[in-house]
């Protein structure tokens, strides 16, 4: 493996000694889209690194988050999301489902935030999914999904790029 490995990355990223993807400096639209992937993509997002983690809860969170991104979300998307989150955590069973439900109860504060017009971050919950799929798997597969997650990321941002050209 090249490059330094997924625990080195994910210190790196908490330190904020490099910029994780969907960073707070860019448009939060484009930032809510890779969020809805980041939980539901069927190649590299949360519901296919960690199985146990239900998709019925990774394509709502996706929904919420797309839905948040064009503006139209529902008042009552967020609050039934940070209860379906509760209690999945509540009855997770192992250290990754655990952190798979903290960060979708990361990112349903981030909405709160955002729709109440405040600033939000979403480090915190790409900590806890990288965390859920390094305690899910080997490192060469957690490198494998970080990898996956910034090439998603840099996709989202070339396409906004041409979009604005």
């Amino acid at each position: 493996m090249t490059g330094p490995s997924p625990v080195a990355q994910l210190d790196a990223l908490a330190r904020g000694i490099v910029e994780a993807p969907a960073s707070d400096c860019h448009p939060a639209a484009d930032r809510w889209t890779w969020f809805a992937d980041l939980y539901a993509d069927q190649t590299w997002g949360l519901v296919t690194a960690v199985p146990e983690f239900p998709r019925i809860a990774a394509d709502q969170a996706a929904m919420a988050c797309r839905a948040t991104a064009m503006q139209t979300a529902m008042v009552e998307q967020w609050p039934a999301l940070e209860t379906l989150s509760a209690a999945g955590l509540a009855t997770a069973n192992t250290h990754s489902l655990k952190m798979a439900w903290t960060a979708l109860t990361d990112t349903c504060i981030d909405a709160r935030d955002h729709l109440a017009g405040n600033d939000f971050g979403g480090l915190e919950a790409i900590l806890c999914v990288i965390e859920a799929v390094l305690c899910r798997h080997q490192e060469s597969i957690t490198a494998i999904f970080i990898s996956d997650a910034y090439a998603a990321w840099d996709r989202q941002i070339e396409s906004h790029d041409r979009k604005a050209a």
